[in-house]
């Protein structure tokens, strides 16, 4: 049986981060990554960008192959880990291969949520989360002409702008009454749907997929207020579920992600969690630039570190042909509200405020600001201060 001081289960982003920081503490611990997939880590938030572009894999890759040779980061691809053994630290693969462990990482991502919706399992009825769903989709596709895309949330927003550039005919469904209703207010998400509209999108809101209307291959969509809608092929983004099934008969707590506490460490004293996997105080985060900052510090708790995972401020900007915007913190609790608007150029930002300290903010139209603002709300600045630069907020 193999042994290694630290095993890194998925190559995800939190699975690499975790690996550089350890490998930062650490110049001389063995340590072994294994992934389900071919390739080494990558850009999944890349793959809805290129729906609609041509691509070599190289593309993606956050780091050369050649970066783990130099790293001495020993990286098994195509290999799932069948059981894990917390007893005994040790963990079993599918080809039957035992691995011991000093201290082990579970990065083992999610997976894309398609509701329990009738006719759910007939063919066109897809979801994006690797690079394989990417090839597999644009090649189904690219027979359609009428595709809907099931989630106006940004990945579903970023999806659907790439499919209109194939030049197909696009239908929005969003279950909420207005589109990326985490990140927008109903005002600005108003001002949003009007832009996509021109660009020839169709918009359902308040609306949910009922039934999957076709024989063997989908046709259509049956929505929840009686409307059907036509179309060839439909692309899921209504969130995701973290893959815990590998740890559901060990001693490893989970709700519906693994439990952790601060410093990212479950209830068993070797092993740690971070990425999509885990579930920090009762939610799943699912964001990139969560899971990176997961994997440093779980990485760094892992290598002799003592490290508190602190959330960062939520954030999203989003950049499809014309339309820009940027969306940072708290913008549904707040007790005054600034804003500016400049109609002739298609912009409108507003601030929030809580006892005067900035606490979130949304600009669109015009994200030259965005770094600023979110130093500000990070910093929870005084309103007065951050408009003292000049900026002609009412």
């Amino acid at each position: 049986m193999e042994r290694v001081k630290y095993l890194i289960i998925g190559n995800g982003i939190a699975g690499l981060s975790a690996a550089k920081e350890i490998r930062n503490n650490d110049n001389k611990g063995s340590i072994i990554m294994i992934s389900s997939e071919p390739y080494h880590t990558y850009y999944r938030l890349r793959l809805t960008k290129y729906l609609s572009q041509n691509f070599k894999d190289e593309e993606f890759l956050v780091n050369k192959n050649s970066w783990y040779d130099e790293n001495h980061i020993k990286v098994l691809l195509n290999k799932i880990v069948e059981k894990i053994d917390v007893e005994n630290s040790k963990v079993r693969l599918d080809d039957g291969v035992e691995i011991g462990f000093e201290k082990m990482l579970l990065a083992t991502g999610s997976r894309p949520f398609i509701p329990p919706i009738a006719g759910k399992f007939k063919r066109g009825v897809l979801a994006l989360r690797t690079l394989k769903d990417l090839r597999y989709i644009r090649n189904y596709f690219n027979k359609c002409d009428d595709i809907a895309v099931i989630g106006g949330g940004l990945l579903g927003l970023e999806a659907a702008w790439s499919l209109k550039k194939l030049k197909k005919n696009i239908t929005i469904v969003e279950f909420a009454p207005y589109l990326l209703p985490k990140q927008l207010d109903e005002d600005i998400a108003d001002r949003l749907k009007e832009n996509l509209l021109k660009e020839g999108f169709k918009i359902y809101l308040s609306s949910a997929a009922e039934e999957i209307l076709g024989e063997d291959k989908v046709n259509g969509i049956l929505l929840n207020n009686g409307a059907e809608i036509k179309t060839d092929g439909i692309l899921f983004s209504v969130g995701i579920r973290p893959n815990i099934d590998i740890i559901r008969d060990t001693q490893i707590e989970y709700n519906k992600g693994i439990i952790v506490d601060k410093y990212l460490r479950t209830n068993i004293e070797n092993i740690y969690a971070a990425g999509d996997v885990v579930e920090i105080d009762g939610k799943i985060i699912g964001l990139w630039t969560a899971a990176n900052e997961q994997g440093k510090v779980a990485g760094a708790n892992m290598s002799g570190k003592a490290i508190e995972y602190t959330e960062a401020k939520f954030f999203t900007s989003l950049s499809i042909g014309d339309i820009k915007l940027f969306s940072v913190g708290n913008i549904k609790e707040f007790d005054r509200l600034y804003e500016y608007k400049e109609e002739s150029k298609n912009i409108h930002h507003k601030l929030f405020t809580t006892e005067d300290k900035l606490t979130g903010g949304i600009l669109f139209g015009d994200t030259k600001d965005m770094i600023k603002l979110k130093k500000a709300v990070t910093e929870k600045l005084d309103i007065n201060i951050y408009l003292g630069s000049g900026l002609p907020f009412k």
